[in-house]
């Protein structure tokens, strides 16, 4: 028999885990037959997966992924997923879930819905996770992979991407979450979806008090750029990674192009091109802060369309 080949998978995101349920959902009745019974019981009948989205945006925020489905009790149901490793809950996370599932049902998109949370086994003792209907934990997953032969070393894959993301979960970094400060991240969040959707910014989850920094990487970037609004030092940044040390290079390369109020500048080990903007406290109310809000977002824009008018003079950094 031969030997699995060595894998090294680094770090494992909760966008990795959504591709991977993604997948199944598609390609695997067997899979969404058990995955449904697990997380729902005896309250819904499977027959087969209609369609499978990732990532679906809509104003009362976004669902990780919307399995639509055909119930032999109740017609076309939605199950409606938050995945989690080690993040905590946004504001009224579970509820949001519920509205636009409302909403959905209103439209005709489905006749019900379920919200369910997959995540590690260590979630599963708050009081939020409660608020959806059903859970179902990795280490379950990984076992459901562990007995379907019929995927080989497919699923050894599988089963070794879940288990680095458990032990992300359980020993990662997990800084204590501030509610005022995770308010303001969600509300500031909002005000990019409405003001500058191009910069897509992810929905956060719960921020610690020093959470300071909302890095946009709108996909066109490349993944040696970022933008990042500074919120408490007041400024923006397009930022060089590992360009700190060479800013004459930026500056010989780039500075006739800046606008006025543009400036190349170092940002720890990284250079910049920097624009001011007032300076945010996130642990005040977003809505008394619209306007600086929208200055910040603003400028992050700015940057961005400077980089899709520039970019052609990159090759020369």
């Amino acid at each position: 028999m031969s030997q699995s080949p060595e894998l090294s998978l680094g770090s494992v995101s909760e966008r990795d885990i959504d591709f991977l349920l993604l997948e199944e959902f598609t390609a695997s009745p067997d899979f969404a037959n058990w995955f449904i019974g697990e997380a729902l019981g005896d309250s819904v009948c499977f027959v087969s997966v209609l369609s499978s989205r990732r990532s679906v945006a809509q104003l009362s925020g976004e669902s990780d992924l919307e399995i639509t489905f055909r119930d032999t009790h109740a017609g076309v149901r939605m199950l409606m997923i938050e995945n989690k490793i080690n993040a905590g809950f946004q504001p009224q996370q579970a509820e949001r879930y519920r509205q636009r599932g409302e909403v959905y049902i209103a439209r005709g998109f489905c006749t019900g819905f379920s919200t369910v949370l997959v995540a590690p086994a260590r979630y599963f003792g708050t009081t939020a996770v409660s608020k959806f209907d059903g859970c179902v934990n990795y280490e379950s997953i990984s076992e459901w992979f562990a007995q379907a032969s019929s995927l080989g070393q497919r699923g050894q894959y599988k089963r070794a991407l879940l288990k680095e993301a458990i032990k992300k979960g359980t020993l990662g970094y997990q800084p204590e979450e501030d509610a005022a400060v995770t308010a303001f991240w969600y509300a500031y969040w909002r005000h990019a979806r409405e003001y500058a959707p191009e910069l897509e910014m992810v929905e956060p989850g719960g921020k610690p008090a020093r959470a300071g920094f909302v890095h946009f990487c709108p996909p066109l970037l490349p993944p040696e750029l970022s933008i990042i609004h500074k919120l408490t030092f007041g400024r923006v940044d397009l930022q060089f990674r590992g360009m700190g040390r060479n800013l004459s290079k930026l500056n010989t390369t780039l500075e006739t192009l800046l606008e006025p109020d543009m400036r190349i500048d170092r940002a720890s080990g990284s250079g910049a091109i920097r624009i001011d903007v007032p300076p945010l406290k996130t642990v005040a109310s977003a809505d008394d802060q619209a306007g600086a809000i929208r200055a910040g977002l603003e400028a992050a824009k700015r940057l961005f369309k400077w980089f899709e008018r520039n970019q052609s003079h990159f090759h020369r950094i």
